[in-house]
């Protein structure tokens, strides 16, 4: 299965759910996937920064540490000791 074949299934299923367990109707996915490959730590410096700035841009943050579940602020809370909610 292709990455583009995987996320076809996870949105599908997720907007199935969204709509049936809260009646949302809208769109929630972007149209369009592209994959990239992380060749070194440049690249992946590039592509965590990008990431970062997504809410950002779309106006959710003034800067990437604001928004509660980018990996800074979760790295914070890591080191703070927070624990994975137990999935059992």
């Amino acid at each position: 299965m292709t990455i583009e074949e995987a996320m076809q299934l996870i949105e599908g299923r997720f907007s199935f759910r969204l709509k049936k367990e809260f009646g949302h109707a809208g769109e929630v996915w972007h149209r369009g996937f592209s994959e990239a490959q992380v060749m070194n730590q440049a690249s992946f410096e590039t592509h965590r920064n990008y990431i970062a700035e997504n809410p950002v841009k779309a106006g959710l943050v003034r800067s990437p540490q604001e928004y509660p579940f980018c990996f800074g602020s979760l790295r914070r809370k890591k080191l703070a000791g927070a624990k994975a909610p137990d999935s059992r």
